[in-house]
């Protein structure tokens, strides 16, 4: 199953994106989906800050 969840976000990728972020994986010895994940959590963790410094104000 975690298998075809991987697919499933490259899937939206154009042909050149998926290259380009299997380039930036390899640069960083990691996987694709090791990046995407680290990406997409890194996105995560700035939306919370970005409401959590909202809801400060």
């Amino acid at each position: 199953m975690e298998d075809k969840a991987k697919v499933k976000l490259l899937v939206y990728a154009t042909a050149e994106e998926r290259r380009r972020i299997k380039m930036a994986a390899a640069k960083l010895n990691m996987s694709m989906s090791q990046l995407m994940l680290d990406s997409v959590l890194e996105q995560v963790s700035s939306i919370e800050a970005l409401e959590q410094k909202e809801e400060g104000k």
